[in-house]
């Protein structure tokens, strides 16, 4: 039951990862298609990430570089079922040529590099040369003494060199060949000697040197272990050294680790081709046709074949010509003549091919071979279908189960979460209610107070009674700004910036100062709670009072000065200045009598804070404080 389980969990994940490969796919194709809302249709499908990211970026064409254009054009160039005309349009189309002023861009060349390259390889000759003559039009502007530039005009021979395999011209192909690869060594360029060395295989299938055309694939195999990530060659050359290695005889351990790695990458859809060859070579061989046929999750070398078909189904005409044909070679190697019969006829009608009479009449052969054998292979291939379609409907009902479960239980975890949710926001409106309600009753509690000192005030003759009733009437004014602000927040927290300004002018207002004092407030966006904020409100609220009823003595050049500022792992700083009379010389805060002073000092501590004053040129206080966590864990 537990491998019945693994096995269907297998399955979904396989369909998952698929189904996100194609609406990727989907994605990139309206989008040099120009349909902006299929591709963000699609793009929504996908899971946050940076290439969802990109992906985005490219449709709404939000400030794309030269780097990303690269990066899309190589993500395209790696699928084969592509049609890269589409691609041309598109980069003629979006992909502008670089000002000349700002140097050869390498990316550019490397996405025109690439469209010459795919619309070549397509058969697209004609498209191909007239890209190829824009780009070295584009090279020719520049300087041919930088590096920049012989590394380009190296590069765009791989065109010519292609040329000259097409003509069988070995000689001169090999002159260029050994030319590229010396510049390319002297500017030590890993991924031009891989790209030179490739096409050097070519002319050594010319001359059969097999040997020669093996150690060649080996070498650049070496190359790419340099390179951060693989160039666009890697896995064409894991392909070749494959086909050389079959034909050579070589160990098949080595030939099937090497297929592998080409069936876990992008161009896993050639490596099918090659699993049936190797198979064909597997008759004699019970356990590589064991690892092949478990690897692909069947039973028999037919229902390989089946397999390799629907998976190959992508590739160009010429490729699934060879799928299948190696796949005919394989069944009949293993005695499937008459499957291996009907697949030969696929090739032939893939190609349109006339094949001569002899050939027909070995492929007829096949019919007429071991039908005593073919036919008991068909009684025991009944049994296994049977076998296989018990397994079936029990995986389909083993889901149903499953997703029956799994949809009962979001269920219940859903109408949980809903009644939860319905709860948290009655909770949190009553909460709401009841903070508004507060805020009002302390709001009033402000004003019957500010009233009730104001009473006082009208009845009390005595000057220094009086002016004591006026501190306390500011000491309250501040508590209610605080107060104000802390009720207009919605995080909690008050902006102390806008509470100092606010405060400011009420005392500016109150004591008649507007116009005569420059107030310099300079506060970044600090924020407190009200544990911090109303402390620290008292201590300015006595301090600027102080200034302004005591400092200046003149209608002229007055300046008072806030400045609240933190440095990383340091207290807060708040400094306090005027330009006043200042202080008397033989002034001390410890021997003041000013109740004022004496709750400044009071306060300070409660806030684990520091103290200084600077009676020069005026009066300077500076005062070093915690916020509220910062006192917590000191506590």
């Amino acid at each position: 039951m537990k491998h019945l389980l693994f096995t269907l969990f297998l399955f979904l994940g396989i369909a998952v990862n698929s189904q996100t490969a194609n609406n990727f796919q989907k994605t990139e194709n309206y989008i040099i298609q120009e349909k902006s809302d299929s591709a963000v249709f699609y793009l929504n499908k996908l899971k946050d990430g940076k290439e969802k990211a990109f992906l985005k970026k490219m449709i709404l064409r939000d400030y794309i570089s030269y780097k990303d254009y690269y990066h899309f054009i190589t993500s395209l160039a790696k699928r084969e079922n592509l049609d890269f005309n589409a691609v041309a349009n598109y980069i003629n189309k979006e992909v502008k040529t670089p000002k000349i002023s700002k140097g050869l861009d390498r990316d550019f060349f490397n996405i025109k590099w690439i469209l010459i390259s795919k619309l070549r390889n397509e058969v697209h000759l004609e498209e191909a040369n007239a890209e190829q003559i824009k780009l070295e039009n584009y090279v020719a502007r520049f300087k041919q003494t930088s590096d920049t530039y012989l590394w380009a005009h190296t590069k765009m021979q791989t065109h010519l060199l292609v040329m000259l395999v097409i003509e069988k011209n070995i000689e001169e192909g090999e002159a260029l060949i050994n030319k590229s690869l010396k510049i390319a060594k002297e500017l030590e360029d890993i991924e031009l000697q891989i790209i030179f060395l490739n096409h050097s295989k070519d002319f050594l299938i010319y001359q059969n040197k097999l040997e020669k055309y093996i150690s060649t694939c080996e070498y650049i195999l070496e190359l790419e272990a340099q390179l951060e990530e693989r160039s666009s060659y890697y896995y064409g050359t894991i392909t070749d050294l494959v086909n050389a290695y079959i034909y050579k005889g070589e160990d098949d351990e080595k030939v099937l680790k090497l297929i592998d790695e080409l069936n876990n990458s992008y161009s896993k859809i050639y490596s099918y081709m090659l699993y049936a060859q190797l198979m064909s070579t597997a008759k004699n061989k019970p356990e590589l046709k064991n690892l092949i046929l478990t690897k692909f999750e069947v039973d028999n070398v037919l229902n390989l074949v089946r397999k390799l078909e629907k998976l190959g189904k992508d590739l160009n005409l010429n490729e699934y010509y060879h799928l299948m044909n190696k796949s005919s070679d394989a069944l009949a190697e293993h005695d499937y003549f008459e499957e291996a019969l009907q697949y030969k006829h696929k090739a032939l009608e893939i190609t349109r091919d006339i094949y001569s009479e002899e050939l027909t009449k070995s492929l007829t052969k096949y019919t007429n071979q071991k039908a005593l054998k073919i036919k008991e292979e068909e009684i025991s291939s009944e049994k296994e279908q049977r076998q296989l379609y018990f397994l079936i409907a029990l995986l389909c009902f083993a889901l149903l189960i499953i997703t029956f479960v799994v949809l009962r239980k979001n269920k219940d975890q859903s109408d949980e979460l809903t009644r939860k949710n319905k709860l948290i926001e009655k909770s949190l409106e009553e909460k709401e209610i009841l903070i508004k309600e507060m805020h009002h009753r302390v709001k009033n509690n402000f004003q019957i107070i500010n009233s009730l000192l104001d009473l006082q005030t009208d009845e009390i003759k005595d000057e220094k009674a009086l002016q004591i009733l006026e501190k306390g009437r500011d000491r309250i004014k501040s508590m209610a700004l605080i107060h104000q602000k802390l009720f207009r927040s919605k995080s909690g927290l008050i902006n102390f910036n806008e509470f100092v300004d606010l405060l400011v002018k009420e005392l500016s207002y109150l004591y008649k100062l507007n116009d005569h004092v420059e107030v310099e407030v300079d506060i970044k966006d600090i924020f407190f709670d009200i544990d911090t904020a109303i402390p620290l409100a008292l201590v300015l609220n006595e301090i600027i009072t102080n200034s302004f009823k005591y400092a200046f003595k003149t209608q002229k050049n007055n300046k008072l000065t806030i400045i609240l500022d933190k440095q990383d792992k340091q207290p807060y700083l708040l400094t306090i200045k005027d330009n006043g009379a200042g202080f008397k010389k033989e002034f001390k805060i410890e021997e003041t009598k000013s109740s004022g002073l004496k709750l400044v000092q009071r306060l300070v501590r409660q806030l684990h804070g520091k103290l200084t004053i600077i009676n020069n040129e005026g009066v300077t206080f500076e005062i070093q404080f915690q916020d509220t966590e910062t006192r917590k864990e000191i506590n």
